[in-house]
C-alpha cells in the first residue's frame, strides 16, 4: 500500500536567485579574490626587502655624495601601500559581512514565499501518513489488549515495542497533526 505517491522534484532556489544578496555575494567574492592577491604580493615584497643587502652608506650621506643607497627604499612604500590596501579590503569584507545578514534575511523571506506551497503539501503528507500508522497502531493495541485479557503468554511472539510513537492517545502523531493543522498545512 503507498501513503505518498511520488511527484516531480521540487528544487529550492538558492539565495543567490534574490538580485540583491546575488550582488553582494559577487562583491563579496571579487573581494575576497582580491584580497588573496594582495596579501601574496606583499609576502613578496617583503621577501624581496628581506633580500635586499643593507646599504653601505645612509641614505642622506648618499645623497650628498649624489649616490643612491637603499634599494628597498620603493619596496617598502610599495610595502605601506599593499598593506593600507590590505586593511581597507579587511574593512569592506566586514561591512558586506553586514550587509548580506541583512540581505540575507530579505532573500529567505522571498524564497520562503515561493516554497511555501511545496512545504506544506509535504507536511500534509507527513501527516496523512502518520494518521495511517496511528490507525495501524491502534490494531495492534487492540490485537494485543486481546491477548492480554485472555491472560495470553504472548512473548513467544517476540513482542514489538512501539513506544518511539509515544502515547497512543497523545503521542507524537498527534502532537504533529496538532502543529501541521495549527499552521494551517493539514486540514
Amino acid at each position: 500500500m503507498a501513503i505518498v505517491a511520488k511527484t516531480a522534484e521540487f528544487i529550492v532556489p538558492a539565495l543567490t536567485t534574490q538580485p540583491e544578496y546575488a550582488a553582494l555575494v559577487e562583491k563579496r567574492d571579487s573581494l575576497i579574490g582580491r584580497h588573496s592577491a594582495v596579501r601574496a604580493e606583499r609576502r613578496e615584497t617583503e621577501k624581496q626587502i628581506r633580500e635586499t643587502p643593507a646599504p653601505a652608506l645612509r641614505r642622506g650621506v648618499a645623497e650628498l655624495l649624489g649616490e643612491t643607497s637603499d634599494s628597498s627604499t620603493a619596496l617598502r612604500a610599495k610595502l605601506a601601500e599593499l598593506t593600507t590596501l590590505d586593511r581597507d579590503i579587511e574593512a569592506a569584507l566586514e561591512e558586506l559581512r553586514q550587509r548580506l545578514t541583512g540581505a540575507r534575511s530579505a532573500a529567505s523571506k522571498a524564497i520562503i514565499e515561493v516554497c511555501r506551497p511545496e512545504y506544506g503539501r509535504r507536511v500534509a503528507a507527513v501527516a496523512r501518513a502518520l494518521e495511517a500508522v496511528a490507525a495501524v497502531r491502534a490494531s495492534y493495541d487492540d490485537f494485543r489488549d486481546q491477548l492480554e485479557r485472555e491472560d495470553i503468554s504472548w512473548g513467544g511472539l517476540g513482542p514489538v515495542s512501539l513506544h518511539f510513537l509515544g502515547e497512543h492517545r497523545d503521542g507524537h502523531i498527534q502532537r504533529f497533526v496538532r502543529e501541521a493543522k495549527e499552521a494551517g498545512y493539514y486540514a
